[in-house]
């Protein structure tokens, strides 16, 4: 064995007195071991999940698609029956700014204008057939809302007619199935109009 070197064994021994003293492990307590683990552990808060519920899905009601109308069809049709103007809807899908040249329409032939230039009697109600549309957006609703305020203001009442199902639907939904009677007959909605007015 090679001889020890002298100054290598004095660093051992100071290296060992400077090292501080081990930890003395403190008496064990007869506490639980949850209680021990939650005073030494950091708590992490736990976030509550709710239980997942079933959801059931509505596809929302889309624009049917209908054929190509040509550019010549009119978007609707007007007679006139006494004091009723009735305008029948010829689109499947009526839009506000439809409805908006549909209302300027009924508007010049409730004052009286006939298609001809010619004037006769102004009428006081209108009744709307709406038998071939299948949806209709909110602008069309607001442009009818405005229409019957016109007509009420003048002292005439609005009517709707063979209204579909989904349109029923919008007008039961917002409520203004009050406001405007959904009949199944022309000349009903024509004798409810004119017997009110």
């Amino acid at each position: 064995m090679a001889p020890l070197d002298p100054q290598r064994s004095k660093a051992r021994k100071t290296s060992k007195a400077d090292a501080p003293a081990p930890a003395k492990q403190a008496p064990a307590r007869s506490e639980p071991a949850e209680a021990r683990s939650a005073k030494t552990a950091p708590t992490v808060p736990t976030a509550v999940v709710p239980p997942t519920l079933p959801t059931t899905t509505t596809a929302p009601i889309a624009a049917p698609t209908a054929a190509p109308a040509s550019d010549d069809r009119p978007i609707a049709t007007f007679d006139r029956l006494g004091q009723t103007v009735v305008a029948t809807i010829t689109a499947g899908t009526l839009t506000g700014e439809e409805a908006a040249d549909v209302t300027c329409e009924i508007t010049r032939r409730l004052s009286g204008q006939k298609p001809d230039g010619t004037t006769g009697p102004a009428g006081r109600h209108v009744v709307l057939d709406l038998q071939s549309v299948q949806y209709m957006d909110s602008g069309c609703i607001g442009v009818f809302v405005e229409l019957l305020t016109r007509l009420q203001n003048g002292g005439g009442r609005i009517a709707l007619v063979n209204a579909g199902h989904n349109v029923e639907y919008l007008f039961k939904l917002t409520k203004l199935d009050r406001l405007f009677p959904i009949c199944r007959d022309v000349m009903k909605a024509i004798e409810a109009v004119e017997r009110a007015g």
